[in-house]
């Protein structure tokens, strides 16, 4: 491919205290990297929030023009969040919105996203030119601050949610109005804080108001509530360039590919996490061009060969209208989720190259049409998720 990253200068490669192997039964192959049991994981190799801000604007800086950088919101703890730009909308050009971290403790997202913006904002390539010439590209690399800075007794260990508590009364609620399903209550050693991305709906004016009680806490197959700053940010974000296609990057945890084939699970990718709700159907279109992006990603992935790079299953089945992907897919957007296994090890500089490598091939994809020629069925052909398997050395 002629689109060659640059120096992964940003690359995670999170620190790690040297422990024997365990002896143990594998369960992939290759089985691992996993952590070892007297192993410190150290996550200050991820770039901080204040960071982030800081290589965002040098990129800026360094771009030409290329790229703008601004501040489109704040988290509920006070942290700026970022949208980075590559174009503006234009008649005739594919809107792209990608998004990571929306659960602060799946940091690779961001580490990605500043690989990508680099190469995007500072490549003078043919195929660069090209991708920027047919595709408005708009990146938030960090949409939980709150949750990736999250720390206890002055140690950095991320977590899901933001931080912020349930006050039913600013949205002139009974004051015993139950919280949102998704908000995590606080206790005597945690602040409270919602999972983001089930405060997502594709009615993206509700907000509550009184007489709205009887609609909490709600339930994981339906709509969220907007209460979060953060996802009203992703929202008016959205509404801006309305995209034709909405990418997310997550984590998950570790499969094999099937009962059978015990290679070890890299990532899974998905196309599908919505039937629609009675207001918001699902639009045929959209769902087939999601479909069509996430097979041709898969295939671009396989022709790497015999690598970690081919561990791709979909993701198992879900309904959930309330994340940003359900409800940006029931506005039309074409969709895909990439879930990364969670390693926290030196394998994390790799799953950022598979991630990369992913989104690198689904600009040139969009931008020459390849995408739209792919047989949608054939997003049925990757495998479903394997069987789960844990640590052994745990």
């Amino acid at each position: 491919m002629e689109f060659v990253a640059r120096a992964a200068a940003l690359a995670v490669a999170l620190l790690a205290v040297a422990a024997p192997l365990a002896v143990a039964e594998p369960q992939s192959v290759p089985n691992g990297p996993w952590i070892q049991p007297e192993q410190e994981v150290r996550l200050d190799a991820l770039t901080s929030n204040e960071g982030l801000g800081k290589v965002l604007r040098q990129i800026e800086a360094r771009s030409g023009g290329r790229l703008q950088v601004e501040v489109v919101g704040q988290s509920a703890g006070g942290w700026p969040i970022y949208l980075a730009k590559l174009g503006e909308p234009s008649p005739g050009k594919q809107g792209v919105l990608i998004e990571g971290q929306i659960h602060g403790g799946e940091p690779l997202g961001s580490e990605t996203s500043v690989q990508l913006l680099q190469e995007l904002a500072l490549s003078g390539s043919p195929q660069v030119e090209q991708i920027l010439d047919t595709t408005t590209i708009w990146i938030m690399p960090r949409m939980n601050m709150d949750g990736a800075a999250y720390s206890v007794d002055g140690r950095l260990v991320q977590r899901r949610q933001n931080t912020q508590e349930w006050t039913p009364e600013e949205w002139g609620l009974a004051a015993s109005t139950p919280a949102p399903w998704y908000h995590l209550s606080p206790n005597a050693t945690r602040p409270g804080g919602y999972d983001i991305n089930r405060d997502f709906s594709p009615d993206l004016d509700f907000r509550l108001a009184p007489g709205d009680e009887a609609l909490l806490p709600g339930r994981s197959d339906l709509p969220g509530f907007f209460v979060t700053p953060e996802a009203r940010a992703s929202v008016a974000v959205y509404q801006r360039l309305r995209p034709d296609v909405f990418v997310d990057m997550h984590h998950r945890g570790s499969n094999t590919q099937s009962e059978d084939d015990n290679q070890l699970t890299t990532l899974q990718i998905v196309g599908e996490v919505t039937d629609g709700t009675p207001e918001f159907p699902l639009d045929p279109d959209a769902h087939a061009r999601s479909l069509q992006l996430n097979a041709y990603v898969y295939d671009q992935l396989q022709k790497l060969g015999n690598s970690p790079f081919t561990g791709i299953t979909r993701y198992p089945d879900v309904d959930l209208p309330g994340t940003a992907l359900g409800s940006y897919n029931l506005l039309g957007s074409a969709i895909m989720l990439y879930e990364l296994r969670t390693a926290r090890l030196k394998s994390n500089g790799m799953l950022i190259r598979q991630e990369i490598t992913g989104l690198r091939a689904m600009l040139v994809g969009l931008a020459t049409g390849a995408i739209s020629q792919v047989d949608p069925q054939h997003y049925y052909d990757i495998l479903p998720a394997g069987p789960s398997i844990g640590n052994p050395n745990l």
